[in-house]
């Protein structure tokens, strides 16, 4: 289940970060009844050429079976692409099914008159009663337009021609006969017919289409008032809707999202019949998974009090009376009771599971975090990392979002991605608990939690270890970035033009996240040679002319204005690009967004007892609490680096501050009563006079103080504040 997620009324989406969630990390892996299901092993009288859950288009098909009947045959490929041009056209006419065929087979295709003219020809090397039902289609083709009582009567006597045949002469097309007079007969006559499939398919007669397993799911759902209903058992039922989607039939997804919640029932009967049945079986764990995740409650990172239903209990105790030896099923066993927080018997339900298993893994770090053994949940949940693949960048992010708008953002194509997300989440968080900053990186940098990536990379970890880890191959490689401009400049380059490309929230093309992230860094902490070495080459420009005024003002050979002037263009540069040269990712500026939002820095929530937003009320008793506080506190050795590597001002927009300091330093080597120094103060007090008055006063009292002869410092005195003043600054770089 997904956690609270962080949501500005009227404003952008924040996804999910994983080192904010008090007990995300006992949260049960992420599940997707179809996703897991598509990975269950099939019957063994079912036969797929085309990977599970996938749709599978009639006309293909149909065509591969083709193949196997006419093989020997006298019909060479010229015949076969006519008989695919004839069934195009036919389903065209006829089957709006979504997977009656491809886009591609759907788009320019003839019109019914066009494809009736060849039908003689075509069919005349079939057997007898592939030509008969294709007579019958084409009857039924033909009916549309007639204007009698019973338009679908030549038809069905064409399939009632088929069905008369002997049996070792209909072998190819009986079940679609069947399928067909179902369809083309009144509604007191169909279940017959559905019937008739269903036996016929289950005798062996070639069914490439599953038209007997559709027709057992139509005959025995709930709604159906077929008299034959009855001779399909709850069991085939099931089965049958479980095989639907799998072997992508039509809107078969969308009807598993609600057959997959029927028919959880215990009864003994029914226990024997799914237990009995390798796919049933597998099927009931898989939605007693889901059923029990719900029924505990799992949004805030820990189960509720409410007892699991009878149902559950009675499916648990009939699979341990089985004798359950499958290595797999364990696993979902002890997936199931990890949900109901029936934590001992999962515990030893995982002692028979795979020891390699991803999802076994999972649940064996989870109970270790439970038991707050750190050094266990690193371990098991390192490892599962190891099995897992990186997955799609932004996969987890894009379906947090999806949940604001869309039923279900959690489907079949996303899954596994999502799910590989949030477990290497969990495997990070148990490696930052153990203070193994540096795998904590590596594991957050193959997910989308990139917060919590910033949060370690600029915070928990020295400069030194960065560049160190990634010349040693365990971060990503650090090359210089290579950002085109967007249209061709026809001006100089200057401190404008790189605000308005590099600032606001998107990144332009050629930006690498984090190799940003380490250049802004290394400029932060003065390695200015290195962070030239990774920079845009405009954005390094920048930097240099940065720097050289930095060195300016510090050659003791010119006098102190001068180097009170290289200063002041120093601080302005580190005020108009402080976000672009200088900014922290995460908090306190919040590169990632562009500075436009300001929001809890990740050090602060986990510096307090209770991790939870400001505005959630107070917990008033024990279990509201425990939803509060944290599985796995920040160490002591975090809460050190953190405080260490920060920036010396925690403010938001902190080079600000920054850009102000240098431009105090600037005031004090120019003069006294200066209509210049009044400006630089004036200017600089500006910059933090209305989200930090206080820390602006120094530059009000200095402004009035020192220059009492300038209009602008009276100004100030009768305003007893800063005056309005209008502050321009740009700077050509070339």
């Amino acid at each position: 289940m997904l956690g609270t997620i962080t949501v500005m009324a009227c404003g952008p989406f924040f996804p999910e970060n994983a080192l904010e969630q008090p007990r995300g990390i006992l949260r049960p892996p992420l599940f997707h009844f179809q996703g897991e299901l598509n990975q269950t092993a099939l019957p063994p009288d079912i036969h797929l050429t085309h990977p599970p859950g996938t749709p599978a288009f009639t006309l293909d098909l149909e065509m591969e079976e083709l193949k196997q009947i006419m093989a020997g045959q006298p019909v060479d490929e010229a015949w076969h692409n006519r008989y695919r041009e004839l069934r195009r056209i036919m389903l065209d006419e006829s089957d709006r099914s979504q997977h009656s065929m491809r886009e591609k087979d759907a788009m320019s295709v003839p019109n019914w008159s066009v494809g009736k003219d060849s039908l003689a020809a075509v069919i005349a090397p079939l057997p007898e009663d592939m030509r008969l039902y294709l007579q019958g289609a084409a009857a039924y083709l033909d009916a549309k337009h007639l204007a009698v009582d019973d338009p679908y009567k030549t038809a069905r006597d064409f399939w009632l021609q088929l069905l008369a045949l002997p049996a070792e002469q209909r072998a190819n097309r009986s079940t679609w006969a069947a399928w067909m007079l179902f369809r083309s007969t009144p509604h007191n006559e169909q279940g017959r017919w559905l019937a008739e499939t269903r036996t016929l398919a289950r005798a062996g007669f070639k069914d490439c289409l599953h038209l007997g397993i559709e027709a057992a799911y139509i005959l025995g759902r709930a709604d159906s008032d077929f008299a034959e209903k009855s001779a399909v058992s709850a069991s085939e039922w099931k089965r049958a809707a479980m095989l639907r989607p799998l072997l992508g039939l039509s809107r078969a997804e969308d009807r598993l999202r609600h057959d997959r919640r029927l028919l959880t029932e215990w009864s003994e009967d029914f226990a024997r019949e799914v237990l009995a049945d390798t796919f049933l079986r597998r099927v009931q764990m898989l939605q007693l998974v889901e059923n029990a995740e719900s029924l505990k409650g799992w949004e805030q990172g820990s189960a509720a009090e409410t007892p699991p239903g009878d149902d559950l209990a009675l499916w648990l105790k009939s699979f341990e009376s089985a004798g359950i030896k499958d290595q797999q099923e364990a696993v979902l066993i002890a997936w199931i009771s990890y949900n109901a927080a029936h934590f001992d018997e999962a515990r030893r339900w995982l002692a028979l599971a795979p020891a390699d298993d991803a999802t076994a893994l999972a649940l064996r770090g989870k109970l270790a975090a439970m038991r707050g053994d750190r050094r266990e949940a690193q371990k098991e949940l390192v490892r599962m990392a190891a099995k897992l693949p990186t997955p799609e960048l932004k996969a987890r992010s894009t379906w947090e979002r999806d949940q604001l708008s869309d039923w279900f953002p959690l489907t079949t194509t996303n899954y596994a991605a999502v799910r590989a997300h949030k477990l290497l989440a969990d495997c990070a968080v148990a490696q930052l608990a153990r203070n193994d900053f540096a795998g904590a990186l590596q594991t957050f940098l193959r997910t989308d939690y990139w917060r919590d990536t910033a949060y370690i990379a600029e915070r928990l970890l020295s400069v030194e270890e960065l560049l160190s880890l990634s010349r040693a191959g365990r971060l990503p490689r650090l090359e210089k970035m290579v950002v085109p401009d967007a249209e061709p400049r026809t001006h100089a380059l200057s401190i404008g033009f790189l605000e308005t490309k590099y600032g606001g929230w998107q990144e332009p093309a050629g930006i690498n996240r984090f190799t940003y992230l380490v250049a802004r860094r290394l400029a932060r902490e003065g390695l200015i040679k290195e962070a030239c070495k990774l920079l845009p080459a405009d954005l390094e420009q920048a930097l240099v002319r940065f720097d050289a005024e930095l060195r300016r003002s510090k050659d003791s050979r010119l006098p102190a204005a001068k180097r009170g002037q290289a200063l002041w263009t120093a601080a302005q540069i580190k005020r108009r690009l402080g976000m672009e040269l200088f900014g922290f990712e995460g908090a306190p500026d919040f590169t990632i967004y562009g500075g436009a939002f300001q929001l809890d820095g990740l050090r602060e929530w986990r510096l307090a007892p209770l991790w939870r937003e400001k505005w959630t009320d107070a917990p008033q008793t024990p279990q509201e609490s425990l939803a509060f506080t944290p599985v796995f506190p920040a160490t002591t050795d975090e809460l050190w680096c953190a405080r260490h590597y920060g920036p010396r001002h925690e403010q938001r927009f902190h080079y600000r501050y920054t850009a102000a300091d240098l431009a105090w330093r600037a005031a004090r080597l120019m003069p006294y009563d200066s209509a210049q120094t009044a400006q630089v103060l004036a200017i600089a007090g500006g910059w933090l006079k209305t989200r930090d008055p206080k820390s602006a006063d120094r530059f009000y009292q200095a402004l009035v103080n020192r220059n009492p002869s300038v209009p602008l410092a009276q100004e100030a005195d009768q305003k007893r504040w800063f005056p309005e003043l209008d502050w321009r600054f740009d700077l050509a770089l070339e």
